[in-house]
C-alpha cells in the first residue's frame, strides 16, 4: 500500500510475483491529519477487496516517528488478521527501493515535503516532513495554505487584490473568502485544500509566483545540507508537485549546480514485490 494526503494505492502480488490486483481509494491517509477511527473505516474497506492476504508493506506520508508506526501497523494487524506487516513511511519505501548500495538522496514534493537520503550502510538521513502544522513548506498543502490566508489579508484591507482569489471561490464553489473558512471543518480538510495547488500552478499569478519560490527556497535548502552530508550531487525527485512546468522549473532553477533525475516508480506495486520476499 502507498498512502499519502490525497489517496491510497494498493497493489497485489502473487508468490510469483504477477500483479493480480490494483486499486486506489481517493482519500487522504497522512498519519499526521487522519484519526484512528478513520484510518479503520479505510482499511476495512481494502480488506473487503483483497481479502486476507500473507503479508502487507506499507508506505504511508506522516509516519515518521516509531510511535506512529506501531499505531498504523497495529490498526493493519487487526483488520487483516495478521502479524506480518511492515510499515515505512513515504521516503523510506522509496529509498529503500532505489537503494544500489552507494549514498543516494530523495526528494518528494507532493502533499507534503520531505527530503531523505540513505547511506552505503543504509542509515537514514532526514530533513523536513514534520506535518502540516509544524512544516511541509513547498508542498501542495502548504502553498494552498498560504494563498487562503493571503485571500484573507485581502478580505481584511492588509493586501493588494490578486486574480488568484478570485479562482479559490470559484474553485471551492463560495461567493465570499469568508465562505472559506468552512474548509477546516471538513473530514478530509488536507485533501481538499491541497487539491487547489494543481489549478494555482497552471496558470501562477504574481502572488502564486511569491508564494511558490518561498516554498521552493526552503524545501532546496533542505536538499543541499542533506546531500552535503552525503557529499553527492545527485538528488531523484518525486511527488505530484514536479508535473508541474512551473513548480518543477523553478525548483532546479535553485539546484542547477546538481543533477536532478525524476523517479517514476509505483511505490504500491514495489512495496508488495517487498512484502513478498519478506513474508511468503
Amino acid at each position: 500500500m502507498d498512502g499519502g494526503g490525497t489517496h491510497i494505492a494498493v497493489s497485489l502480488v502473487d508468490e510469483n510475483e504477477n500483479l493480480k490486483m490494483k486499486f486506489e481509494i481517493n482519500t487522504g491517509v497522512n498519519l499526521t491529519s487522519v484519526n484512528q477511527k478513520r484510518l479503520q473505516e479505510i482499511f476495512k474497506e481494502i480488506y473487503s477487496k483483497t481479502g486476507k492476504v500473507r503479508g502487507i508493506v506499507v508506505s504511508f506520508s506522516g509516519a515518521g516517528t516509531q510511535s506512529r508506526k506501531i499505531k498504523l501497523q497495529s490498526i493493519i494487524k487487526e483488520i487483516f488478521c495478521s502479524n506480518n506487516v511492515t510499515v515505512y513511511n513515504d521516503g523510506e519505501s522509496i529509498l529503500f527501493s532505489i537503494y544500489t548500495g552507494s549514498n543516494s538522496a530523495l526528494t518528494i514534493a507532493g502533499t507534503g515535503t520531505i527530503v531523505m537520503g540513505i547511506t552505503s550502510e543504509k542509515q537514514i538521513i532526514r530533513s523536513g516532513g514534520w506535518g502540516q502544522l509544524f512544516d511541509d513548506i513547498g508542498g501542495g498543502f502548504w502553498i494552498s495554505t498560504r494563498i487562503i490566508q493571503e485571500a484573507f489579508r485581502y478580505r481584511d484591507g492588509l493586501r493588494e487584490y490578486d486574480p488568484i482569489f478570485d479562482n479559490l471561490k470559484l474553485f471551492y464553489g463560495y461567493n465570499t473568502i469568508e465562505d472559506l473558512t468552512s474548509l477546516q471543518a471538513m473530514e478530509d480538510f488536507k485533501t481538499i485544500i491541497s487539491s487547489f495547488t494543481k489549478v494555482a500552478l497552471n496558470e501562477p499569478t504574481p502572488l502564486v509566483k511569491i508564494i511558490v519560490e518561498e516554498g521552493i527556497q526552503d524545501l532546496t535548502f533542505r536538499c543541499k545540507i542533506v546531500l552535503d552530508k552525503l557529499e553527492i550531487k545527485e538528488l531523484y525527485m518525486h511527488g505530484g508537485l514536479f508535473n508541474s512546468p512551473y513548480y518543477n522549473s523553478l525548483f532546479r532553477q535553485y539546484l542547477h549546480s546538481y543533477s536532478l533525475f525524476p523517479l517514476e516508480i509505483d511505490v504500491s506495486h514495489q512495496m508488495a514485490l517487498l512484502a513478498k520476499k519478506l513474508y511468503y
